[in-house]
């Protein structure tokens, strides 16, 4: 896929408002971040569920795009292969479940901090249907650092890009990526596009601002 080297969007995206996000030439290649959301109506067309990548349990009624099917499959043989066990926890999210959830966070944490642990609704990668949150047998949660304290979060940080995810909010890049680290979340951008995200060294919203308006 041609890339096109263009300025950021805006030169603050990490504040907070509801700017339409910029089409792209692929839909999972949409910039997300506190700025730039899709509208409420937003849902893919082709959602099926993870058990068609071989994921069973809970993990196979999360709802994901039937594109990213094949790598997540992928994937997923070669994390068993290495003898790990990954689940996921969450997925395609709606518009209402993003409103819940962020209200959910709002009660737990206040506005301001609920608006750097979480998306406002709109604002998630989860409305794409290529995102999905992932943890392990016995890790603690949502304030860990997985990819440090287990062997599968390990696995995925060094091997997603691989399968063509990519995780989307790592440590230390808030003030690019907009939200605090999140090393269970990984966003599907396919291999090829992973590839390159990788050999760029940028955070992935400042990444997919390159195919914006493509």
């Amino acid at each position: 896929m041609a890339v096109a080297y263009r300025l950021a969007l805006v030169d603050d995206p990490c504040t907070d408002r509801d700017l339409p996000a910029p089409a792209a030439g692929d839909v999972a290649l949409t910039v997300l971040d506190r700025s730039h959301a899709l509208p409420a109506s937003y849902a893919p067309d082709d959602l099926v569920a993870a058990a068609e990548a071989g994921l069973g349990g809970a993990s196979g009624t999360k709802l994901v795009r039937e594109a990213l099917i094949d790598d997540l499959a992928a994937m997923r043989a070669a994390w068993e292969a290495a003898g790990l066990s990954i689940s996921i926890d969450s997925a395609y999210r709606s518009y209402a479940a993003q409103a819940a959830t962020f209200q959910d966070w709002v009660a737990r944490l206040g506005l301001e901090a609920a608006t750097v642990r979480t998306a406002r609704p709109g604002h998630s990668e989860h409305q794409l249907g290529t995102a999905i949150d992932v943890s392990s047998p016995g890790w603690s949660g949502r304030f860990g650092d997985w990819a440090r304290e287990t062997d599968e979060g390990a696995w995925m940080a060094e091997h997603a890009w691989e399968y063509g995810f990519v995780m989307s909010y790592p440590a230390g890049a808030e003030s690019e990526s907009c939200f605090g680290y999140e090393p269970w979340h990984y966003r599907w951008i396919g291999r090829q596009v992973a590839a390159d995200h990788r050999e760029s060294g940028l955070v992935l919203r400042a990444f997919l601002e390159r195919f914006a308006g493509g």
